[in-house]
């Protein structure tokens, strides 16, 4: 039987029991969304192997299978799994997945903010591929390329689940059930742990440090608005815009030099304009850049170390971690094999 010397040792066993509780809730929920990815991956290599003719010819070009692996695996395991933890848990999808009315001026420049930010982090892959290129290690980041496929369905494909999918699909699950089931504990607390399983989700070195940042921004935004929308719409946008230039390089309507002028302008401009509105919003709010923490029943470190501690979700952490190394591997291992 448990003794606590007083009340306050009580209240925060069961505080940190129940903060871990969740932390391995959300940890189970991100590994079977993890393996159930790699095991449809597996059938989908091993029916494209099998039967090249037939899958050729139900999907098109050859990165198909690929986009529409991706499109499957965001959409349906995200949403079903999710969904089935919120269910499971008893939790109010209403609590979880905010929608108050936010202004549009107010939404126009809150998504230029994160437009902005979005932008200037997506800078980190490109010196971080640069890092280890110079080391000859190649680390692409799980890129697709439809360059084969001139026809319109393979481009709106493209953009469906690289821009449309994933601005649903990554916010429902990310901002709506990880930081939302965490906000009771500490707004700071729900905005980075829910950010770092964000980045470890994507399981590549080179995207991790862009999809924190990305991960910090669309959190923010919920809290700042209690609505998901401008954190949709900023996701949408981000990669809506890579997707874009990514299309005019590779059926060279562009070169890679004006493809890089253009991403220029646009950082510059969102940035200005991002400038302008953030120092409005400081002005009309001084807290604005102020994350409030919920309580203070534990200190904010132990409650990082107490969720980030939970067995489920330090299991996912070196799942994808290792999924990034093998990719890191990959053109080392494929040059073996040849």
């Amino acid at each position: 039987m448990l003794r606590f010397r007083n009340n306050e040792d009580y209240q925060q066993y069961y505080y940190k029991k129940d903060l871990k509780r969740t932390a391995n809730g959300l940890g189970l929920m991100l590994v079977t969304v993890f393996v159930l990815e790699m095991g449809l991956d597996m059938i989908i290599a091993i029916w494209s192997q099998s039967k090249p003719f037939e899958f050729t010819m139900l999907f098109g070009s050859s990165d198909m299978p690929s986009l529409l692996l991706n499109g499957v695996a965001s959409a349906v395991l995200f949403f079903v799994v999710a969904g089935l933890y919120v269910l499971l848990e008893k939790r109010s999808f209403g609590a979880l997945f905010p929608f108050e009315k936010v202004g549009k001026k107010k939404l126009a420049m809150l998504c230029t903010i994160g437009i902005a930010i979005s932008l200037l982090s997506n800078l980190a892959p490109e010196m971080l591929s640069e890092v280890f290129g110079m080391f000859g290690i190649s680390n692409q980041g799980g890129d697709v390329s439809i360059s084969g496929s001139d026809d319109l369905p393979s481009v709106l494909m493209y953009y469906l689940v690289i821009a449309i999918i994933p601005a649903f699909t990554e916010e429902f699950a990310f901002r709506g059930v990880i930081l939302g089931s965490l906000r009771k504990y500490s707004d700071g607390l729900a905005l980075v742990v829910s950010s770092a399983m964000f980045a470890l989700m994507h399981g590549n070195f080179v995207q991790i440090p862009f999809t924190f940042c990305c991960g910090l921004m669309f959190g923010f935004l919920l809290i700042k608005t209690n609505s998901m929308l401008p954190g949709m719409i900023v996701h949408f946008l981000n990669n809506g815009l890579s997707v874009t230039f990514d299309l005019l390089y590779q059926y060279n309507i562009m070169s890679s030099n004006l493809v890089n002028l253009c991403y220029g302008v646009v950082i510059v401009i969102t940035g200005i304009l991002a400038l302008i509105f953030l120092r409005r919003f400081a002005k009309e709010d001084d807290g604005f850049f102020k994350v409030e923490r919920s309580d203070d029943v534990i200190p904010y470190r132990e409650k990082v170390k107490t969720a980030a501690g939970s067995p489920t979700v330090i299991t996912f952490s070196v799942m994808m971690l290792l999924a990034a190394v093998f990719q890191l591997m990959q053109p080392y291992l494929m040059s073996l094999q040849r």
